[in-house]
């Protein structure tokens, strides 16, 4: 039976529109967390009708995507993995840094909460498994710095007249509180900056951070400095330098110590964890 081009086009035309459909409700699938340690398979609404607000790449060449839905509600999505980690009570979400520790992925995202202005979710990735801490005191945003062996995440936030340090290494992450390093400014507002950096003062008199004025350093006065001393003084000087030996570098370095190591007891905060394979 002859088959006209028509028809043959037809038949095409609907097989293509078929695996269409195919493609459509596979990426629409989402894996996500039933609350008992198992996972809900359910189609993805948020990536059907929401909304995007940021796409970040992973160790293994795959993206995620920060996504929101039609009820407000974001979540990150692993989309090789089909696999939706939930921000709840988030009602504004933004990827602030991603940084890659060791062998995993570490995503920085600022939410706000009702009644918080700021607050923290930090994603350790590797594949389908995902590590989650939620961190942040509601009233500023963290300075983050990343070790120079990229072996360490800090993220430090003001705590009054101390610091509450938090350190992502080896997939855990640990907390303390400590005394504030020597030149930190506790009440700089903002505390850092969008990158969660602290903010770069601005030469000249004086910057501004925030809406809050920040002064330049004092600058030394050179009129007296550029006028000749009496010849009285100058003699007085000499004398009292050739009788006082010149102190080499290192008898300098004996007198001034170097600060002491920063090492405090720490406590583990426990992660919220999921893995797709299980």
């Amino acid at each position: 039976m002859a088959i006209s081009g028509a028809e043959s086009g037809w038949r095409c035309a609907r097989a293509l529109a078929a695996m269409l459909v195919v493609v459509a409700l596979v990426s629409a699938c989402a894996m996500t967390p039933n609350g008992r340690g198992g996972m809900l398979m359910s189609v993805d609404t948020a990536g059907l009708f929401g909304t995007e607000a940021g796409k970040f790449s992973l160790n293994d060449g795959s993206e995620a995507t920060l996504r929101r839905d039609t009820s407000g509600a974001y979540s990150v999505k692993l989309d090789r993995y089909m696999r939706v980690t939930p921000l709840p009570n988030a009602i504004t979400a933004r990827i602030a840094r991603v940084e890659t520790i060791g062998q995993r992925t570490v995503v920085v995202i600022e939410t706000q909460e009702r009644n918080c202005a700021y607050k923290y979710e930090v994603l350790s990735i590797s594949g389908s498994d995902v590590l989650q801490w939620k961190l942040g005191n509601c009233v500023d945003r963290p300075r983050v710095e990343k070790s120079a062996d990229g072996q360490m995440l800090t993220l430090d936030f003001p705590n009054y007249n101390r610091l509450t340090r938090n350190i992502y290494t080896d997939s855990r992450m640990l907390t303390s509180t400590i005394p504030a390093p020597a030149g930190t400014d506790l009440q700089s507002k903002p505390f850092a900056d969008q990158a969660l950096r602290a903010p770069m003062p601005a030469s000249g008199e004086g910057s501004s951070a925030g809406g809050r004025f920040v002064p330049a350093p004092p600058q030394a006065d050179t009129t007296l400095q550029s006028r000749p001393a009496p010849a009285a003084a100058r003699n007085t000087r000499t004398s009292r330098a050739s009788a006082t030996p010149a102190s080499s570098p290192a008898q300098r370095s004996q007198r001034t110590p170097a600060p002491a190591p920063l090492n405090f007891p720490t406590e583990e905060v426990a992660p919220i964890r999921i893995d797709l394979r299980k």
